[in-house]
């Protein structure tokens, strides 16, 4: 794969993990606020839970994009390995076609959900719903960037 493309795709997982941090901050900050006017004060806000699930929401949307680019998800390697090299390919190849697959349907999908949202405002803030369903087809669209760039650079390794 393109050492441009490479390094482009790195700048936007170091944009996607700052991104994610910021949000994690914010976050923080509004459970804290939450907190101390519930327990303190006495007098709970609404909007602070509110926009601290909606910011979650964000991170976690986010952290499974660096988390595909890590290649850190969850994986069952046992018997791919037990597998002759040519099969362990084969195998490897499938895994990132349903992979893409599936990343393909959350942009569709999460697209039609996301223009149906903007419909809904959520109840304390007002936001519409949609910017934060917004997070699954924008995440699965990076995604699909960073499998793309595993799926090549998988190949160009193997010439």
């Amino acid at each position: 794969m393109g050492k441009k493309i490479t390094d482009l795709l790195g700048k936007l997982n170091n944009w996607v993990q700052t991104l994610s941090a910021i949000l994690l901050g914010i976050m923080t900050v509004l459970v804290l606020t939450q907190i101390f006017f519930r327990y303190i004060l006495g007098n709970p806000l609404g909007e602070t839970q509110e926009l601290s699930i909606y910011a979650m929401v964000w991170v976690i949307m986010l952290g499974s994009t660096i988390a595909v680019r890590n290649k850190t998800h969850i994986a069952v390697n046992y018997f791919v390995e037990l597998l002759p090299s040519n099969l362990t390919k084969i195998v490897n190849k499938i895994c990132y076609l349903l992979t893409l697959a599936f990343f393909v349907i959350l942009v569709r999908q999460g697209w039609a959900l996301t223009t149906r949202a903007m419909l809904q405002n959520s109840p304390s803030t007002g936001i519409p719903v949609g910017y934060v369903v917004a997070s699954i087809p924008f995440c699965a669209a990076i995604s699909i960037l960073y499998i793309l760039e595993q799926m090549v650079g998988k190949q160009d390794k193997a010439k």
